[in-house]
């Protein structure tokens, strides 16, 4: 399996397209305070030719609230996928925390199938000793371990797709090759690119 930098390969699939970032957060643009991950993570705004947010949070860098704990949400992502027509959905680090996951993968696949989008989805990897020592998923509902997270994407609607799985880590700061290391090389988080 391909070990990949999460996202640098967002970056990457978004170049130049329309993107729906379900989870993510518009991030200042390099700024002199900005943290080393909203540095890396405003590269993704940068390289879409458009660039939208959903998430619960109502923020003003929001483009969407929509709280996917709420049934609620499965017909209100589905009216703003059909509506926006993304080139791309992201959806990264977020399914562990809500209920409706596999609702929320089944509109993501009809998005796939009506609008020609691809996805690219992480979950954290369960099996890293470090991340779990640290104290990392205690908020998450679904402990993801590398067969669990294949099965988990395979049985939504996704499994209907071509899905490439990802080995997933970070290289924005320097400690986490460390990190990396510490945990016998243990993947950060599972990264799956579903396309038609």
């Amino acid at each position: 399996m391909k070990t990949i930098d999460r996202i640098a390969f967002a970056v990457n699939i978004s170049r130049g397209r329309k993107v729906l970032d379900i989870g993510g957060q518009k991030m200042p643009h390099e700024s002199s305070g900005s943290s080393p991950f909203a540095k890396e993570y405003s590269k993704i705004e940068r390289a879409a030719s458009e660039y939208r947010i959903v998430d619960y949070q109502k923020v003003p860098t929001v483009d969407y609230v929509v709280d996917f704990n709420t049934i609620e949400s499965i017909t209100s992502i589905n009216r703003i996928i059909s509506e926006y027509k993304p080139n791309v959905i992201l959806c990264m680090e977020l399914l562990e925390h809500v209920n409706f996951h596999f609702e929320l993968m089944n509109e993501l696949a009809a998005g796939i199938d009506n609008c020609g989008a691809e996805v690219f989805i992480t979950v954290p990897n369960n099996g890293n000793w470090v991340f779990n020592a640290m104290g990392w998923n205690n908020d998450h509902n679904i402990a993801f371990f590398k067969d669990i997270a294949i099965r988990f994407v395979k049985r939504s609607k996704l499994g209907c797709h071509d899905i490439q799985t990802y080995a997933c880590m970070q290289k924005y700061i320097w400690f986490w090759w460390i990190a990396y290391a510490l945990a016998l090389f243990q993947p950060f988080s599972w990264g799956f690119h579903i396309k038609k």
